[in-house]
């Protein structure tokens, strides 16, 4: 009797297996990168939003130089040309130009850090004023 034995060879292949495994590795790097780039996207447009409020606070330290100089001008003016103070954490300064014509050269006020175009529409003075308020600067220039 002749016995026949019969095998089964069962060529099993691990490639379907290492393709798989890749695919998943690419598509969660390519989800994670997705998501880290709209974190950034969120982050940057979150510090956008903070400065806006910073800008107003900027803003109005720049108006409170103006007022302060306009306040000076009516009850004392003197020589010096250039305001400073401090609002909380807020910061201004001012800086004016008067026009020598109509006020027949007696100006008390300097020319610093003014536009040097600042009395082509001027009755008197052109003040300005630079706020600052976190990292934020705002600036006012008014002509009167």
């Amino acid at each position: 009797m002749c016995h026949t034995k019969i095998y089964n060879l069962q060529l099993t292949t691990h490639s379907s297996e290492g393709i798989s495994l890749l695919f998943i590795v690419l598509i969660t790097s390519l989800i994670l990168s997705v998501g880290l780039g709209l974190t950034a996207l969120l982050i940057q447009g979150m510090r956008i939003i903070s400065e806006i409020g910073y800008s107003v606070g900027a803003f109005y330290a720049a108006d409170s130089g103006i007022e302060e100089a306009l306040y000076d001008l009516y009850q004392n003016p003197s020589p010096s040309a250039e305001h400073s103070g401090n609002l909380d954490s807020a910061h201004y300064q001012t800086f004016a130009k008067c026009d020598k014509d109509t006020l027949s050269g007696s100006c008390l006020l300097g020319d610093v850090n003014i536009d040097p175009n600042c009395n082509e529409d001027t009755l008197k003075y052109c003040l300005k004023s630079l706020g600052s308020y976190q990292r934020v600067k705002r600036a006012i220039e008014i002509k009167y």
